[in-house]
């Protein structure tokens, strides 16, 4: 992700972190007031590849959200999300997918949502189960986890715009090149990405 484009976006994480500050610690329901909800968000992203460059690409990510207030009275405020990534980058000629599994749990301060019930912002962590593809040598498997937040617009009782930043550590295994001659090896530097998705989450209809 270039910098141009990284840097209004911190600006903005930070934004959301001072209003979360200065919000106070107690938590009531998550950003849907329905206890199963669905989004779907494109992706910004960039990863480091054999080099020390960083290369951006876009992507989608769907994913299922469960309200945990719904499990335990005390968990109001928390929300668990299980979903999908996949990204594509492109550089030089070349192109890497990066495809996983993600668990992304949220966090809602309640005076945030008492204030303001149609603008919410919250904290949110991700621990990610990945795998890297590319035209230019063998795939492998690799790991990523980080934080970051993000804003709720509410559009109606069980429709959300859902905006978010996160700082993401990610590794990946060994590969092998296959545009060379030869079995020449290659390896993946364990980095440091930003990764910016906006979307639209859905409320599922339930008891």
């Amino acid at each position: 992700m270039t910098s141009r484009l990284i840097s209004p976006l911190v600006r903005g994480a930070l934004g959301v972190a001072v209003l979360l500050g200065l919000s106070g610690a107690t938590a009531v329901s998550a950003q849907s007031a329905q206890k199963v909800s669905v989004q779907f968000a494109a992706l910004a992203t960039s990863i480091n590849g054999t080099g020390s460059s960083s290369i951006a690409g876009l992507g989608i990510e769907p994913q299922l959200r469960y309200n945990l207030v719904y499990a335990r009275e005390q968990l109001a405020g928390f929300s668990l999300g299980l979903g999908a990534q996949w990204t594509s980058h492109s550089k030089g000629g070349e192109n890497m997918k990066i495809k996983g599994l993600f668990l992304e749990p949220r966090w809602v301060p309640r005076s945030v949502q008492t204030k303001n019930r149609e603008v919410i912002p919250y904290l949110s962590g991700r621990l990610a189960l990945l795998n890297q593809s590319s035209d230019f040598g063998t795939s492998s498997m690799g790991a990523g986890f980080g934080a970051g937040v993000g804003l709720a617009i509410s559009l109606s009782q069980t429709v959300n715009i859902d905006g978010g930043v996160q700082l993401v550590r990610q590794t990946f295994g060994d590969f092998t090149f296959t545009n060379v001659g030869g079995n020449v090896g290659g390896s993946f530097n364990p980095f440091t990405t930003y990764a910016a998705k906006l979307g639209v989450t859905v409320g599922l209809p339930g008891k």
